[in-house]
């Protein structure tokens, strides 16, 4: 008995460790000609702690009986596994990387739920990716310092990564610490919100910006909405936070594109543009999508086509849009996927003042995915995908009373 309390302890350790290190994945090799990363190695390595445990134990029923649960990660196996077998895979060197992604953050994710069980070990599992997004934050300032992936607009950016992806990682981080401020009075949660905050607009994503005030908003709406807006003084904050921040939209993403010809919207738009040809050219691309992956290869060799001139860009990895996502990822299946979580989310919702703490942030962050899903969708990515399958899985669970 002593040594499965030990190898409990050590998995449910190792576990944490993973979650700090979630940007281990930038640390690449090759294993012979296999391409990998320290992530991959530790996640794999959690799999085997999780599996002597589950067999010392005697839980591998109990644990399979548990999937069922997890419908979310599920959902996404089963949906990337009926593309493969439907429809033809162009490019099979992003397929396997979307199935790299899928594997080891869906089987993170299921760890995670399954190891951390109650209430409190899930609000620490989560404060500990959030100390890991600061810790990788301030990093990524000193590598951008010293020179590494400097960007031409002085935006902060992740040491592979663009400023966007940066500040798509870091909001739900500040997200869970605000809440955690003002549900349960943590002043260190406080700090670091601020922290994360400062960082967030250092990567200059409105998309993130715009997308937290939009979550947070809606938070003290529903939930606070009798403490922080009862005063005239509350009101005017909020109503200058809006004022500067939809000023910077402006600014910076709509005046550039009535200026000039090279934009990030001008760029959504041509994505856009393309995106709705290869669905009007082929009508089956709605039934079973372009295939797992795919988006980038057909969006190469259509683009031209669509806009009838070269596009800005012709690397463009995802459509920028969380509906045509799913859609080009999975087809038909998979926008009724997707409109099967958001149904679930809003349902939950509606009783969000019943909810524990680890509950109630994962269905805000949840929402701010959805938020900044409409024009930004980086989540095929060793850190991303996981985390979206987590809160998702956690936001669309019924209701768990406090």
């Amino acid at each position: 008995m002593e040594k499965t309390f030990s190898l409990k302890q050590f998995n449910k350790i190792f576990l944490f460790l993973n979650l700090f290190l979630l940007q281990a994945y930038l640390i690449r090799f090759k294993i012979f000609s296999y391409p990998s990363n320290v992530q991959e190695i530790l996640i794999f390595v959690q799999i085997l702690l999780f599996a002597w445990l589950v067999i010392k134990e005697k839980r591998m029923s109990e644990t399979f009986k548990n999937l069922k649960k997890y419908w979310v990660v599920i959902g996404f196996f089963g949906l990337a596994m009926l593309s493969i077998l439907i429809v033809k895979i162009p490019n099979q060197l992003d397929l396997i990387r979307y199935l790299k992604f899928l594997f080891f953050g869906g089987a993170l994710a299921i760890m995670f739920l399954e190891t951390l069980r109650t209430d409190e070990e899930k609000r620490k599992g989560i404060y500990m990716l959030g100390a890991g997004a600061v810790m990788f934050g301030i990093f990524s300032v000193f590598y951008n310092l010293a020179g590494g992936n400097h960007q031409n607009d002085l935006r902060l950016a992740g040491p592979l990564d663009a400023a966007v992806y940066l500040g798509f990682y870091l909001a739900p981080f500040l997200l869970f610490f605000t809440i955690d401020f003002f549900e349960n009075k943590k002043k260190p949660s406080l700090l670091l919100a601020i922290l994360l905050g400062i960082l967030i607009i250092a990567t200059r994503s409105m998309g993130s910006v715009l997308g937290i005030f939009l979550t947070l908003s809606l938070y003290i709406f529903i939930k606070q909405k009798n403490k922080i807006l009862k005063t005239f003084k509350a009101k005017l904050i909020l109503t200058i936070l809006a004022l500067i921040i939809f000023s910077a939209v402006f600014y910076t993403k709509i005046l550039p594109t009535i200026n000039t010809n090279y934009s990030s919207l001008d760029e959504r738009g041509e994505i856009y543009q393309t995106s709705i040809y290869l669905l009007k050219e082929n009508p089956k691309n709605w039934l079973t999508g372009l295939g797992f992956g795919q988006f980038q290869y057909y969006f190469e060799h259509t683009a031209d086509l669509a806009l009838s001139r070269p596009p800005l860009d012709y690397y463009v990895l995802q459509p920028h849009n969380i509906f045509l996502l799913f859609i080009f990822n999975f087809g038909l299946l998979g926008l009724i996927f997707l409109l099967t979580i958001i149904y679930k989310i809003l349902k939950n919702l509606i009783n969000v003042n019943s909810l524990p703490f680890f509950q109630l942030s994962a269905i805000f962050i949840s929402v701010y995915f959805l938020i900044h899903g409409i024009i930004d969708t980086p989540f095929f990515k060793n850190d991303m995908l996981f985390l979206v399958m987590l809160f998702w899985q956690i936001g669309t669970l019924k209701p768990i009373n406090k």
